[in-house]
Parts: C-alpha cells; structure tokens; sequence
C-alpha cells in the first residue's frame, strides 16, 4: 500500500506526541515531510531531520507530494484558515482542534464534502477515548436519549485534589499547572469553556444537529471554594464538571456545570486527569468508557488512529442534519447547592438554608442572573436521589 505523506502544522506537546510515535513505528506507513512552526530556531528536546521545519505554511500547503494535512496549532481561526486552504488544495485533514472544529463545526464539514477530501478530528475531544467513533460507529442503529461526559482533565485534577486531599482551589490549580495539566492561563478550562466546546462537537454526533457553543449553559469551578468541599465530604460525595446533552419530548437540551456525584455514579471513581463519558441509548441501555483525556500521547494516538482511516479510506461523518430535533435552552427547576453569595438570594424556591449556602431548586437560566449582580456565586447540581439521603440526614453511598 501506497506510504501517506503528511504535512504537520505545530510541533507542541501533541504534535510532539505525533511525531515521535510515527517514528518509531514504520508499520504506520506515514511520513512526516515537512513541518510548520512559528519560531524554527526555538529549542526542542526531539531530535528532528535538517530542513524539516518551516516558518512559511505554503511550503506545506502548495506541496503536491504531501497527501494529508495534520493541524495542531492552538490559534482556532488561523487553524480555520489552513484546513480551509488545505481543502482548497484537494487535502484531507486530520485536527484535535476542539475550539475550531466547535466554532466552525458545519461549515468545516460542508467544505471537506465540497472539495470531496476527508475531514477527521477524533483528538478533540477526550484524548484517547475514541468516542466520536463509538457515537459514529457503534451506536449508527440505536436511538441516543443522552451523554454526559467528564471531558477536561484539567478540571477533573483540581476537583480530585480538592475533594480527596483538602486542597483550596488555587492550591490546586498550582499543581495542576507545575504538573502541565493546566496552562499558564487556564480560563478555558476551569471556567467549563473547553468542556463546552467538546459537547457541542459530541452533540452532532449522538444527535446530528450543530449546536453552537455559545448556546450551552454554562458554570463552570473557578469560583467552588472550602464550603462546597466540606458539604461533599461530610456526605460522601465528589464533585465533577459535567457536560450533558439530553433528547427530552423531541428536544435536545444541553448544559455544562459542577455536579455532586455519589459512589453508586460511574462517574465517582474518574480522578486526576481522566475523562469518563456515559452514553445512555435506547436499546444498548448506559455504557461508559474512560481514559487518559489529555497529554501528549493519548491524543496523538487520536490522531494517529485518524490518520489510518484515512489511509484505509473509512468512512467520516456527514454535514447532513437531522431535523427531528430542536436544541432548546434549559428551562426544567433542578436542585442546587449554591455557595459564594454576598447577599441574600430572593426569589428562590429554598429548601434549606445555611449561613454560607443554599439548597435550593431552581432554573440555570435563574442563577444566571443572580451571578451578574454576585460574580462570586457559584452552584453545583444535586440529583434527587442524592437530596432524599441528605434530607434524610444518611449518608449519600
């Protein structure tokens, strides 16, 4: 079989990832033949080939030897711009770039048709767990009623270091960054951001509409502090950032924020920097995965795994949408542990108050509001199931 030649667009922690393991396994039968960087003189700890790297993407792009294109930049809308070239020129492209491919998801698809190349971008989102695959592949004759997924590590290894070793938030956050799960700044992540563009990319493929990011509600944990964690241990609970997408009465409904889980959730053993994704279906019942979601060889492997259907020629998903279903705003009261307030929450359906919280039920859309006038406030989901045993005074297992 004919040796894929590629084209890599960013040599960071993953494009590093990618480069290596290629190396190392001739049985991949793909060649890195030229690389574009930023800064060529810039010091790197991989050994690489003299004249392999170049400041100037069109050496890549205008390149007919160089069959697919790799892109790994961070920068989403100079990543736009070379996949779009990069079709232009009659190249299929494999991405891990979630903000992108959330941001431009239609449009990007609609273009890879177009110029009939291939588009695959499995790498963004949850690293190693193939599950734009599963959401493709294995579940293409079943019915999705949800999916809820843990889908940054970053966040996931604050919340396990606070819960788990009483650590406050900035603490944490430290740790994650000496560590290299965080950035130096780590507003996409901690504010639920990255795990918004995520579920927005897994709702076309569970439910086949485009959904913009900007369209799902959104709390994210950079404001939980030592009230929450106390109320989670002296329960026997954990927090965890949570996106979910619903199909309810026709209708998806979608959200990301904090949730209190309970040792019975799958979720209540993802610590650290792994993801977990719960994907509830109408024939198969729940099913979960879970894996590494971040670094730099769990999402090479993404990566690479895209790269060998190309070379196998297998099958991508299609812009085609299905029009049975509407996207909706949250509008069902949930319960919620809302911390952080300065003043008093008036307004509210309370069922019980403390000095430094509430529980209570109310609507996202609700506490929105009140977080413009209180930018401290946060609030964490609490299911009923898990509000009976406290009601009750049990402890939640």
């Amino acid at each position: 079989m004919k040796k894929l030649k590629a084209g890599l667009f960013g040599l960071g922690v993953v494009g590093s990832g990618v480069y290596t393991m290629l190396k190392q396994n001739e049985k991949y039968g793909i060649s890195i033949e030229k690389i574009a960087v930023k800064n060529i003189d810039k010091a790197r700890e991989i050994n690489l080939p003299d004249e392999i790297l170049t400041s100037k993407p069109e050496e890549i792009l205008e390149n007919n030897d160089v069959d697919v294109i790799i892109e790994l930049i961070n920068e989403p809308e100079e990543a736009f711009d070379i996949v779009k070239k990069a079709f232009e020129k009659g190249k299929s492209v494999v991405s891990a770039n979630k903000k992108m491919v959330a941001l431009h998801h239609q449009e990007l698809l609609q273009l890879s048709e177009k110029y009939g190349v291939k588009f695959f971008y499995e790498g963004a989102v949850c690293g190693s767990v193939p599950i734009l695959r599963l959401l493709d592949q294995h579940y293409k004759s079943d019915s999705i009623k949800s999916v809820k997924a843990i889908a940054n590590g970053t966040c996931n290894f604050i919340l396990s270091k606070m819960t788990a070793e009483n650590q406050d938030y900035d603490s944490a956050l430290q740790d994650a960054q000496d560590l290299g799960f965080a950035e130096l700044d780590p507003y996409s992540d901690v504010s639920g951001e990255d795990t918004r563009f995520k579920l927005a990319i897994m709702i076309y493929h569970a439910f086949g509409i485009f959904v913009h990011p900007n369209a799902i509600s959104l709390e994210g944990i950079n404001y939980l502090d030592e009230i929450l964690v106390q109320f989670a241990q002296k329960n026997k609970l954990k927090i965890k950032l949570i996106g979910q997408a619903q199909k309810i009465n026709g209708e998806i409904k979608a959200k990301v924020e904090p949730q209190l889980v309970s040792e019975k959730q799958d979720f209540y053993n993802i610590e650290n920097e792994y993801n977990g994704i719960l994907v509830d279906a109408e024939f198969t019942g729940e099913q979960f995965v879970k894996g590494k979601g971040a670094g730099s060889f769990p999402t090479a492997l993404a990566v690479l795994s895209n790269l060998k259907d190309l070379k196998y020629d297998l099958a991508i998903a299609k812009s085609s949408v299905k029009k049975e279903f509407e996207y909706s705003f949250n509008a069902a009261k949930e319960i919620y542990f809302i911390g952080g307030f300065e003043n008093e929450l008036s307004g509210l359906d309370i069922l019980e108050q403390e000095e430094n919280y509430y529980l209570v039920k109310a609507e996202f859309i609700q506490l929105e509001k009140f977080k413009q006038q209180q930018p401290n406030l946060y609030w964490v989901q609490i299911s009923q199931d898990i509000y009976d045993k406290i009601k009750k005074h049990e402890v939640v297992i």
